[in-house]
């Protein structure tokens, strides 16, 4: 079983899987996804899509960042399996 972000945007997991660790990094990535420094004008993340990622974020926070006690709220796990 594969998540949305899996089937439909490999390419992303496989950036994820190469910061994952790193709150620099991971931090840079989100930033990259989430805002449009090209001035391509980026139609956003579909809703499913969305949420995955903001999953993913927040557990790279619990699991890495020195400020995690911050952070600390009920992460609900809404990703969509396919």
């Amino acid at each position: 079983m594969i998540s949305i972000l899996e089937a439909h945007y490999g390419h992303i997991v496989e950036r994820l899987l190469k910061c994952w660790g790193s709150p620099a990094e991971f931090s840079d990535l989100f930033d990259d996804l989430f805002f449009d420094t090209r001035a391509t004008h980026r139609s956003g993340w579909p809703d499913d899509v969305l949420a995955e990622l903001q999953f993913l974020q927040k557990l790279h926070e619990l699991a890495y960042d020195t400020n995690a006690e911050a952070v600390v709220e009920e992460v609900a796990d809404d990703i969509k399996w396919v």
